[in-house]
């Protein structure tokens, strides 16, 4: 079991979450939403920030700390802070 939680630990950041599934992107734990278009989003994490682009993309939910983004996703980049 020692393995399968490190693994676990590994995959699963509990500071951070995002899950990408049938053209939807959904991010845990968001700080800040700051540039929102339907061809780009910019979302703030604690120590990161992740940059979204696509065509036709819209926040389905905002509840808390938690987005959800449908549209046709192009790319999804990730920076350090």
């Amino acid at each position: 079991m020692h393995i399968f939680n490190n693994i676990k630990n590994f995959l699963y950041d509990n500071d951070n979450f995002i899950a990408y599934f049938n053209n939807k992107i959904y991010l845990y734990n968001v700080i800040k939403i700051d540039n929102l278009t339907d061809k780009h989003i910019l979302v703030y994490f604690n120590d990161k920030r992740v940059e979204i682009t696509g065509s036709n993309l819209k926040p389905l939910k905002c509840f808390e700390k938690e987005l959800l983004i449908t549209g046709l996703i192009e790319s999804v980049k990730f920076y350090e802070r």
